[in-house]
């Protein structure tokens, strides 16, 4: 209980192995969001008959986001590692 307190009190309460663990389900989440994502836009556009070529440069948003979204997590991540290991030896 006190983990779920200290977790909505914004206290450190992820270790190095927990941080590793929600690096890779935000992965997945990630790909999950963009599979579905895509494979709902080609099948939209299979059903009123426009080819995904020509359609293909809008995907350039959904990909930049993707990937801006991924550097974000990864760059909180980082600097809570070091937050962490900086408590550590204090």
């Amino acid at each position: 209980m006190d983990e779920v307190v200290n977790f909505f009190a914004l206290r450190p309460v992820f270790t190095h192995y927990g941080m590793k663990v929600v690096w890779y389900m935000y992965l997945l989440n990630a790909l999950v969001q963009a599979y579905t994502a895509v494979s709902g836009i080609v099948r939209i556009l299979a059903q009123r008959g426009i080819s995904w070529e020509a359609w293909s440069p809008n995907f350039l948003p959904l990909i930049f986001g993707i990937i801006v979204q991924l550097a974000l997590v990864r760059l909180f991540l980082e600097v809570a590692a070091i937050i962490l290991s900086n408590a550590r030896r204090s």
